[in-house]
């Protein structure tokens, strides 16, 4: 049998192509003919108006039926780009007794040498150009000629077909199902049949998706939104819509002449939180958020809020009601803002270790034993046993240095404090890294170049939350190494100079923090802390055993510590003496033990709050904030 393939888009299919196809029957005298739309037109990457592979597919099968050809879905079943040399030889296959002819439009012909494997599909099927007005096909041969040889731009030429143009293009009635024009003459009754069943090509089909935060790259395009009301004000003719959909808040302006008074008025009454999509034009707007507004065509209603918003005015509630509705209280603009830039500073604390080549090694939730200390601990049932929740990583990231060089994990930590502070929370996430023939000082200058870089990656990517928060970045920008670095004794000597209540060989508590951090413009290192303030694992300083090597990072601002570390001991007989000492029971820590009998080595690392973190970098004064579900001494909900 002799038989044509005709591919193409087919969005949608329409009169013109059939046309091309009885003409090319009639001409070569074919058997038969068969409609293939493509999956994904290599030519028509990311449309915006493309019909879905199955609504083509349904199209393209009603117009071949109406012409006494046939459609095959061969081409969708595949992922990534649709290539006609694919779709020939898997029909060759099917069929290996037929003679195959490939159409293609006359304007095509010289785009043949850019095709996958051209010259071998050309020998595999016979290609039969179609003319089309405006693209003369002498300029393609010769092109074929010159690029794959004068036979096959020959055998071309000679099956060229030429029929009288006709005026449809796919283009055209995708224009005119858009602005509402006459177009179903120009499609066989079965294809209008399924673009007035599907709904194809109208105003809520032919759009871009679009985030708030990418407006910009869809100026002067007609976009969809899909969101929330944040405000909503009208006055007769015309209402403005404050929408956000999670990237950002954005106004809409909808005019009673283009969206109907009925759309106004479905949207004022959705309420604070009501869901809808918005579809209309992206125009520059200098007064508006963010520079751009929305001229809506179309609104949606998705759904509407139950009654009156519980915090709609956030800043007349107190901290606990808004801490009950969390779950709302994160909607609000500062608090995304502030999410946002825990995002950012999670996804920099990620990509500093692995431009660094530390392995991510995770660190269990369900531990045998304590890290920092037994009377902060959550204890939990464990089946017929015990286990409680970690209260670090770190003692799982030296066993992983020994087995990598460089790690790091980053995960929810637990501590029961009964404190009440601004700077403490139950649970929360830490980052901490550990270095295999690592040092006190090696773990310092990480902390130092590590502390910068997720600083200044927030001040450059997060300008727009940071400005929502109103945060002065004046400290921010200071934070750049070196760092300076004094030691205990001189932290010490300073709060003495200034006539504080401190009692020397204590740990530095929150004021003390504060009071050292005002000598500084910038994080200031604290090491050598006296050992008995120290975990049992800390390494004594060789020059004054009564000192730990360690070290404490306090940012400005009476921020207070971010980041704690040091070297840790390597001696066996040490660690043994020190955990009884803290009265630890040893069998729970034979496994850490034997890190030291089996290859010990110098290490060090330290440990980063990321909360702590995101509250200093956002300005905030809790870091309740800087969490989306904070857990706290009097509060675990919602």
């Amino acid at each position: 049998m002799r038989v044509g393939l005709f591919g193409g888009s087919f969005n949608p299919p329409h009169e013109g192509h059939l046309a091309v196809a009885r003409a090319v029957r009639d001409a070569l005298a074919l058997d038969e003919g068969i409609l293939i739309p493509a999956a994904r037109p290599p030519h028509k990457p990311g449309e915006p108006d493309m019909a879905s592979p199955t609504d083509r597919l349904a199209m393209t099968r009603a117009a071949a039926e109406s012409a006494g050809f046939r459609a095959d879905g061969l081409e969708l079943a595949r992922t990534g780009p649709s290539y006609s040399i694919d779709t020939v030889r898997e029909l060759q296959a099917q069929r290996p007794d037929d003679e195959l002819f490939f159409l293609i439009g006359g304007d095509t012909v010289g785009e043949l040498p850019t095709w996958k494997d051209a010259a071998q599909l050309m020998t595999e099927a016979a290609f039969v150009p179609v003319n089309r007005p405006g693209h003369p096909i002498d300029e393609g041969l010769a092109a074929v000629a010159r690029e794959l040889g004068e036979g096959l731009a020959a055998g071309l030429a000679e099956r060229t077909v030429t029929m009288e143009p006709v005026p449809i293009s796919s283009t055209e009635i995708r224009r005119r199902v858009l602005a509402g024009e006459e177009w179903e003459h120009l499609v066989p009754p079965g294809v209008a049949d399924v673009i007035r069943a599907e709904g194809l090509y109208g105003r809520r089909f032919v759009a871009e998706r679009a985030t708030v935060r990418t407006l910009g790259e869809h100026a002067g395009s007609r976009v969809e939104l899909r969101g929330w009301v944040y405000k909503f004000r009208g006055k007769g003719k015309i209402a403005f819509l404050h929408l956000r959909d999670g990237s950002g808040v954005v106004q809409c302006v909808l005019k009673r002449d283009d969206v109907g008074a009925d759309a106004i008025k479905q949207v004022k009454e959705l309420g604070q939180e009501g869901a809808l999509i918005v579809r209309g034009t992206v125009n520059e707007d200098a007064r508006s958020p963010g520079g751009y507004e929305i001229a809506a065509d179309d609104v949606e209603v998705v759904s509407a809020a139950a009654d009156e918003y519980p915090i709609a005015h956030v800043s007349d509630q107190g901290i606990d009601f808004l801490l009950s509705k969390r779950h709302l209280w994160l909607r609000s603009e500062k608090q995304r803002a502030v999410i946002r830039v825990r995002h950012e500073v999670s996804q920099a604390i990620r990509d500093f270790f692995y431009e660094r080549d530390f392995v991510n090694t995770d660190a269990p939730v369900f531990t045998p034993s304590a890290c920092e200390g037994t009377t902060n601990l959550f204890k939990v049932d464990y089946f017929e046993d015990e286990a409680y929740l970690t209260q670090s990583g770190q003692l799982y990231m030296e066993a992983t240095a020994m087995a990598h060089g460089k790690v790091y994990c980053f995960g929810p930590t637990f501590r029961a404090e009964k404190s009440k502070t601004r700077r403490h929370l139950t649970e929360f996430w830490m980052v901490e890294p550990e270095i295999a023939y690592g040092t006190l000082d090696d773990a310092m200058d990480l902390a130092e170049e590590f502390l910068e870089y997720i600083v200044q990656r927030a001040l450059t990517r997060c300008k727009a939350e940071l400005e929502i928060l109103e945060r002065d970045t004046t400290a921010l920008e200071r934070v750049k190494r070196p760092f300076p670095r004094i030691s205990y004794d001189e932290a010490a000597k300073l709060l003495a100079d200034k006539g504080t209540e401190f009692s020397y060989g204590d740990d530095f508590g929150a004021p003390d923090e504060t009071a050292i951090s005002e000598h500084f413009d910038r994080p200031v290192l604290i090491h050598r802390y006296p050992a008995a303030v120290k975990a049992f694992y800390m390494k004594p300083d060789p020059e004054d055993p009564s000192k730990a090597l360690c070290v404490d990072v306090i940012a400005p601002e009476g921020v207070g510590e971010v980041i704690g570390g040091g070297e840790r001991a390597t001696d066996l007989q040490y660690l043994i003496d020190q955990i009884k000492a803290h009265e630890l029971p040893q069998e729970a820590f034979e496994w850490y033990l034997d890190l030291r009998r089996y290859g010990s080595v110098p290490h060090a690392g330290f440990g980063l709050g990321l909360e702590r973190t995101v509250a200093w970098i956002c300005g905030r004064e809790h870091v309740r904030e800087a969490i989306p579900f904070p857990r706290t001494l009097y509060r675990k909900e919602p």
